[in-house]
């Protein structure tokens, strides 16, 4: 396979939009060569780059996402939450040990929550900013790296075959980016689905998801 092809399919598979388009018959192959061409500035022949458009298979694409948009259509419920607050800590022992203390804190009778997430050079909290006051005053100031406010989180509850079904988290995000809204952070815990965006989108989050999980 030459390297115009490999070059057009690449593009072809990191752009759903579209992929959709071509397989719904919409878009003018030349047109989309030409684009292609001047955009992603692939050194071939327009007939070499129409020819990689025409034997491209986007079809092994949309059983995947037409599937996923199903399932999504399945949703049992939505849930969002204002006033959200995330806090990246430094990884280290001392955050190690006090991180106990945060269940002090928190009371998850009361419907407080708290998301915990480590990566390899950070632990990052998600909180109510009602309590944001008194997590940051149990770390000392060294530890705090950035502290984040007026977020939102949605709680998506999925249909249990969404769990082992691809495509389900790049619908989502493919539709958030249409609608020029940013995921700060994304979280999985089955049968749930968390996303955490700020709160001046939740409005159109949830406009944006309501239709997706009834469509």
């Amino acid at each position: 396979m030459s390297n115009i092809v490999q070059q057009v399919w690449r593009i072809l598979d990191s752009n759903p939009s579209i992929r959709r388009d071509l397989s719904l018959g919409l878009i003018n192959t030349s047109a989309l060569a030409r684009y292609l061409i001047k955009e992603n500035k692939i050194k071939g022949t327009l007939d070499g780059v129409i020819g990689a458009i025409r034997r491209y298979d986007h079809g092994k694409h949309e059983e995947v996402f037409s599937e996923a948009y199903t399932l999504l259509g399945q949703t049992v419920n939505l849930f969002t939450r204002k006033k959200v607050a995330e806090i990246a800590l430094k990884k280290d022992e001392d955050v190690q040990e006090l991180l106990p203390k945060l269940f002090e804190i928190i009371k998850y009778i009361q419907g407080d929550i708290l998301r915990i997430m480590q990566a390899n050079e950070s632990v990052r909290l998600l909180i109510d900013e009602k309590n944001l006051e008194k997590v940051t005053e149990l770390f000392p100031k060294n530890k705090i790296l950035a502290i984040e406010k007026d977020l939102a989180e949605i709680d998506i509850y999925i249909h249990p075959e969404m769990q082992g079904t691809p495509g389900i988290l790049a619908v989502i995000a493919n539709e958030f980016a249409i609608n020029a809204i940013n995921i700060v952070e994304v979280m999985t815990c089955p049968p749930e689905m968390l996303f955490i965006v700020k709160g001046e989108d939740l409005i159109q989050v949830h406009d944006v998801l309501n239709k997706l999980c009834q469509s």
